[in-house]
């Protein structure tokens, strides 16, 4: 695609007027030169930045929606191993949040799914799941830091995903957010 065609698509130039590109000569281009030399083209900066800063959110988005569905997977059957009394767990004594192995699992069974749900509704793009998610995400964060002792390695992991995923759904603004004014 050549440069004019891609600036047309791009709303940088009209179709019927044929500009040409800034140039840095000694007065000769069709900027905003001041007579020191140097011009600058006209339309620079219309919009590129804010539909990549939008596609990447769009991408974080994506992202954070199969992460929670893969988490929500790995929950209902870290719970199920639970729930079965695996031998797979540590053995905690004294620890503040004690519950019956099997009642972390029904725990996690329960928060599987509904993180599952909720990934599955952001991939979706239905308007309330990045709030819904947000939210679970937070509840999995914090059920994960309950659970330290009986899977140590892996909740450490799965909160800082948890973490992650947050972070993403909360700074994707969504398709009707205004892309002239975004900053961050």
């Amino acid at each position: 695609m050549s440069l004019l065609r891609h600036l047309e698509h791009h709303g940088v130039m009209s179709q019927n007027t044929a500009q040409r590109p800034p140039t840095t000569g000694m007065g000769t281009g069709t900027g905003t030169g001041t007579g020191t030399g140097m011009t600058t083209g006209t339309g620079a900066g219309t919009g590129a930045h804010a539909e990549r800063k939008a596609a990447y959110a769009a991408g974080r988005s994506f992202f954070a929606g199969v992460l929670m569905l893969v988490a929500g997977a790995v929950d209902i059957l870290q719970g199920v191993a639970a729930v079965h009394h695996n031998a797979v767990f540590n053995a905690v004594t004294g620890y503040a949040y004690t519950f019956n192995l099997a009642s972390w699992g029904w725990i996690h069974i329960a928060l599987g799914i509904l993180i599952a749900l909720t990934g599955l509704a952001v991939l979706m793009r239905v308007p309330a799941a990045r709030y819904v998610g947000i939210g679970v995400a937070m509840l999995y964060l914090v059920a994960q830091f309950m659970y330290l002792p009986y899977a140590p390695i892996w909740a450490v992991v799965s909160m800082a995903l948890a973490g992650w995923v947050i972070w993403a759904l909360a700074t994707d603004r969504g398709a009707g957010a205004s892309r002239a004014g975004d900053r961050y």
